[in-house]
């Protein structure tokens, strides 16, 4: 009886198993979403960056992201002396370099967190 008992519940494991559950679109695919509406929509790039600048929670997160850059921490650092320490001052001078502005936007379409904190600041 126990082993017709075993054989019975290893079948039904496997049915379960075997069996693909629908599920919502993953964080992922969401994040690719929202890239791609970014690159197909200069506006909401341009968004993203004034908010980069306005929203100090924002900056606060962009700049501790290109200090912990090996390429871009003395920049940063430099930065930061030349603005006193204001997120939006070093905001604005990183986003008039091309290069860290790059670096910047790189990693808000690449960090779904950052890009859905982002994207509601625009109201998207």
């Amino acid at each position: 009886m126990k082993k017709l008992l075993f054989i019975v519940a290893i079948a039904i494991s496997g049915i379960t198993s075997a069996q693909t559950i629908s599920t919502p679109p993953s964080e992922k695919e969401n994040n690719t979403k929202a890239s791609t509406m970014m690159e197909e929509n200069p506006k909401m790039e341009k968004q993203i960056k004034e908010q980069l600048i306005k929203n100090d929670e924002l900056g606060t997160m962009a700049i501790k992201h290109l200090k912990s850059s090996p390429k871009t921490s003395s920049k940063i650092n430099e930065l930061y002396t030349e603005n006193k320490g204001s997120v939006s001052g070093i905001m604005k001078s990183v986003m008039d370099d091309p290069k860290l502005a790059n670096k910047v936007m790189d990693w808000v379409k690449n960090n779904p967190e950052v890009l859905d904190y982002a994207m509601n600041l625009i109201g998207m």
